[in-house]
């Protein structure tokens, strides 16, 4: 494949090519591994099989899982592609078939007869990895989440029983509440422009939809909970799947319309409260909460849309922060603050405080400047206490991907547990870090490094119990 034309396709963005099985003696631990970890570390992340026609960063690219297991000490890698419709229509024709979601392609006709995938848009399955209801999915947030083995093998497209009627597209980033254990997930369609918060049981069947309405499908990647409502950032980022189909830029930013705050009660039956505020995007937020009438949301800030059609602008790497927002629920005011001028992003917190007052949040960082294309050498912890961010740099030149928060089951405390992330160091290789959560400046307890490479991806979460045999 020549990649060279696509920044976000060079360096650890690169694919690979392998799917591997390394056991404990082909992976080299520095350290030690906490005893108390029995469960799985997996992230999803895009890794193109064939050469692309285009690629719009981060949001094209086949998928690929890669999981660490642990299990009281013992080791064990595996990384396998999410065996989507498309990515095995391509195998079977042997190169790309369908275009990047930036110049989307027409399916030939000769595809279709052969019983190929006839649906333009790739389901990439590349955004997200999730364990919740004794199910493993790879999630992508324009169609259904793939059904994945604890080995990473494919069984295939997952509509939990029927909720997911054909053309849903169910987010990737859903939060679970730990009270409940309820999967507050939502769904968009491309023929609409309405938004439906879908709620799951902890056993995974569907109990409620709440319908949202806006004048346009809107960009929506993630949403946050509190004790009583769903907030979700409605900004004006808009994607036009007509301009695509005909190779025009489809992404729209429309800053005169301002960014909306929408606070949806998690019953369902109260009124959505909407707030209003000058224009701004966001992927990702922290965490939220309720306070004394007010929600209190942490979330990463950008200042307009952050990815286009063209290559090398730019626009992806410009500046995201921490930013602390509170919304007053009677007089309607929107309070945004920034927390920490780091750059970061895809940030996270102890989910067993996921919508509850909380200490903590982590993030992937940078404490230096990038070229063409944007990366983090740093993990970084956030201090909603103190207002302290500290970071743990692994190398100028490394590659640090999403923090995930794995809790020490021996304590209710957040700084008793651990943060984990995969990290590509030119030089040191790949591994797999384990940071204490309360003693950053240490660095890693534990290093699991892995050979080859791992490569850039997008989000992961600690599966609690989820071991191979």
């Amino acid at each position: 494949m020549d990649l060279s034309p696509f920044p976000y396709l060079q360096g650890n963005y690169a694919p690979v090519s392998e799917e591997r099985d390394l056991d404990a003696s082909a992976l080299r631990v520095e350290g030690k591994v906490p005893e108390q970890l029995v469960g799985a570390y997996m992230r999803d992340g895009a890794n193109v099989a064939f050469q692309p026609n285009h690629y719009v960063y981060p949001l094209d690219g086949d998928g690929m899982v890669h999981a660490l297991y642990l299990n009281k000490g013992d080791v064990h890698y595996r990384n396998r592609w999410v065996q989507t419709s498309h990515l095995k229509t391509e195998r079977q024709f042997g190169h790309m078939i369908y275009g990047s979601v930036g110049k989307l392609l027409p399916v030939p006709q000769e595809v279709i007869d052969a019983g190929g995938e006839p649906s333009p848009v790739r389901n990439t399955a590349n955004t997200n990895v999730l364990y919740h209801g004794g199910r493993l999915l790879a999630m992508w947030e324009g169609g259904f989440p793939h059904l994945l083995n604890n080995d990473l093998s494919t069984v295939g497209l997952f509509d939990y029983d029927g909720a997911l009627q054909a053309g849903d597209a169910l987010t990737a980033h859903p939060k679970i509440c730990p009270t409940s254990g309820d999967l507050v997930s939502c769904t968009q369609r491309w023929d609409s422009p309405d938004y439906r918060v879908q709620v799951f049981d902890k056993t995974g069947k569907h109990k409620q939809t709440i319908p949202v309405s806006f004048p346009r499908k809107g960009i929506i990647h993630d949403l946050q909970i509190t004790d009583n409502y769903i907030v979700i950032f409605y900004a004006p980022a808009f994607h036009n799947l007509e301009k695509a189909m005909r190779g025009e830029d489809p992404f729209e930013w429309q800053p005169q319309l301002g960014t909306k705050i929408i606070a949806i009660p998690r019953d369902g039956v109260g009124e959505q409260i909407v707030f209003e505020t000058e224009a701004f995007f966001s992927w990702h937020f922290c965490n939220g909460y309720e306070e004394g009438g007010k929600l209190i949301i942490d979330y990463i800030w950008i200042n307009s849309i952050p990815f286009t059609q063209a290559q090398g602008t730019g626009v992806e790497k410009q500046p995201r922060r921490m930013q602390r927002m509170t919304l007053d629920l009677k007089t309607k005011q929107v309070t945004n603050e920034r927390f920490s001028d780091v750059f970061c992003e895809f940030s996270r917190c102890d989910e067993r405080r996921m919508g509850k007052h909380y200490r903590y949040g982590f993030a992937a960082s940078s404490n230096r400047d990038w070229d063409d294309a944007h990366g983090y050498n740093c993990t970084g912890r956030y201090d909603f206490k103190t207002g302290e961010t500290m970071l743990w740099e692994f190398g100028q030149e490394a590659n640090a991907g999403e923090p995930s928060y794995v809790p020490n089951p021996d304590s209710d405390r957040e700084e008793d547990g651990w943060v984990t992330n995969f990290v590509y160091n030119p030089g040191e290789g790949a591994f797999l870090s384990i940071l204490s959560a309360g003693d950053f400046s240490s660095g890693p307890v534990c290093k699991i490094h892995i050979p080859g490479r791992v490569p850039n991806g997008f989000h992961g979460n600690w599966c609690e119990g989820l071991t191979l045999a």
